[in-house]
């Protein structure tokens, strides 16, 4: 697939890069889009959540954008490039880009979502069925590794997802 090209800086990072903030406040964003097809939408989502929409060019094939983004929360940022239907030549179900995300940290405060950890649990417990039930395994060292790996990865999300009092 072909898919929009897009370039995103938050607080003067790049995709995987760590914005550190002492606490809230606004910090500056670069966004840029160049596609070979018209893209419907160009957003900011962070934490899950879109906090701004961006201008397209008047043929939604380029945007250059620079602003400021409230941030509140520890967490992640990307930026996202998408259309409702598919347009030739992406022969896919539609065009669909998104960066990497970056990391905001505020006042050390840990990233917490019970919501996501809860979705995490319900994918390492179908993860680990899977696995248990495999017979596609090289030997049964390689599947108890792995297993071990998923239950501490389904402890975490278990311990994420505990009611905070």
């Amino acid at each position: 697939m072909i898919g929009p090209l897009r370039r995103f800086e938050l607080g003067q990072q790049s995709p995987a890069g760590e914005v550190k903030l002492d606490k809230k406040q606004d910090v500056g964003f670069r966004a840029a889009l160049g596609s070979i097809v018209p893209v419907d939408r160009l957003q900011i989502v962070c934490n899950g959540k879109v906090v701004r929409e961006l201008a397209l060019s008047a043929d939604h094939k380029h945007a250059d954008v620079e602003g400021r983004l409230p941030i509140d929360s520890t967490g992640w940022c990307v930026l996202r490039a998408f259309s409702d239907k598919a347009e030739y030549p992406i022969l896919d179900l539609y065009p669909y880009a998104t960066t990497s995300p970056v990391y905001v940290d505020v006042a050390g405060a840990p990233l917490r979502s019970a919501q996501d950890a809860r979705y995490f649990l319900t994918w390492m417990e179908r993860l680990i069925s899977a696995a248990q039930s495999s017979a596609a395994w090289n030997a049964d060292t390689e599947k108890q590794l792995v297993l071990t790996m998923f239950e501490r990865a389904r402890q975490k999300y278990e311990d994420i997802a505990k009611p905070r009092h």
